[in-house]
């Protein structure tokens, strides 16, 4: 299945087979963003620059490796807890027409992309 990026002009896509084993195929959303730590702040989609994978990272699909995609996509699905992502505040000075971004991931490629598929407005973050 394609799901379209917030604020970004293109799609990314997670294999049916994944988003089904996971148990998402029966998920509705019903928050604006994964259960997390009462200490997470929630961090619109739209104004987290997407994180990238280097291709000189081997995955299984697309820069997702299977087993970690789909456990955070069970999860979600599950409603456990899952802790916040790590952000970084990007300093006002580089935010520009052609990157409206105020936080970067410095850890969280697979909670970030799952929670897009999950039909999320928000990403629990860690801000620093």
């Amino acid at each position: 299945m394609r799901y379209a990026m917030p604020n970004y002009p293109c799609e990314f896509e997670i294999p049916d087979a994944w988003f089904t084993e996971a148990g998402m195929d029966r998920f509705t959303r019903t928050a604006s963003a994964y259960r997390s730590t009462v200490a997470a702040v929630p961090v619109l989609l739209r104004e987290i620059e997407p994180p990238y994978r280097t291709p000189l990272t081997p995955k299984d699909w697309c820069g997702f490796d299977h087993v970690r995609l789909v456990r955070v996509l069970n999860w979600i699905a599950t409603g456990a807890e899952i802790e916040p992502v790590p952000m970084l505040k990007l300093p006002s000075s580089d935010l520009s027409s052609r990157a409206p971004y105020g936080y970067r991931v410095l850890d969280g490629f697979h909670r970030f992309y799952a929670s897009i598929a999950a039909g999320f407005e928000c990403l629990p973050a860690e801000i620093s």
